[in-house]
């Protein structure tokens, strides 16, 4: 399902290795970046691997988010959608069937790996966080979601230059989606009409 894939988010970790830094700081360093954390944009990249370890869907495009619960990801390949969220409403635009999905956004971020960036209270409330072994200068963070019926598994947030970086983990179909950001800008201004949606003049509109 779109909506949940895109509900979860990693750079190119391309950053020269230096000398790590104690595991136990990437716990630290993912709660002071994110708890001043307003807004977040930049640029993405999506692979999903399934259960035998091929690439199965792989795309990419621009994104902004802003808590809580608000967003903006527009797909430019290999297909163009736009899925925007204002918090309450989420809107779903296909461009090529020129169809639009709405549906209520819920409780389904407190259940997503997004929950992370987009819930205030997600790293204390929501998950529990745990540093793993750090590589060079790539910091680990495991979050194990507090959710008995949690629809994903093994969340992994790869820390760079005390920023996260990516987001791995592992949905109910046991296939391996990974999230990379790039370009990141931090609580820099965000547009009036960032998060609003108006279906285009003939799209077909289905109401979940």
């Amino acid at each position: 399902m779109k909506f949940l894939v895109v509900m979860c988010f990693v750079l190119a970790l391309g950053t020269p290795v230096v000398q790590a830094q104690a595991p136990a700081s990437a716990v630290a360093d993912f709660r002071a970046y994110t708890r001043d954390l307003q807004s977040l944009a930049g640029k993405f990249t999506q692979e999903v691997r399934d259960k035998n370890g091929r690439v199965s869907r792989q795309s990419s495009g621009s994104f902004i988010i802003a808590r809580p619960g608000k967003f903006r990801f527009v797909y430019e390949r290999p297909y163009q959608q736009t899925i925007v969220s204002d918090g309450a409403t989420v809107w779903l635009h296909d461009q090529d069937l020129n169809q639009v999905t709405i549906r209520k956004l819920g409780d389904a971020v407190s259940e997503q790996p997004l929950a992370l960036l987009l819930d205030p209270a997600a790293a204390d409330k929501l998950f529990d966080l745990k540093a793993a072994e750090s590589a060079g200068s790539i910091q680990f963070v495991d979050a194990r979601s507090r959710k008995a019926d949690a629809p994903f598994s093994d969340l992994r947030i790869a820390m760079v230059a005390l920023q996260p970086s990516e987001l791995v983990w592992r949905d109910a179909l046991q296939n391996v989606n990974t999230l990379r950001f790039g370009e990141l800008s931090k609580n820099g201004r965000v547009a009036a009409d960032a998060f609003s949606f108006t279906p285009p003049k003939g799209a077909d509109i289905l109401k979940q």
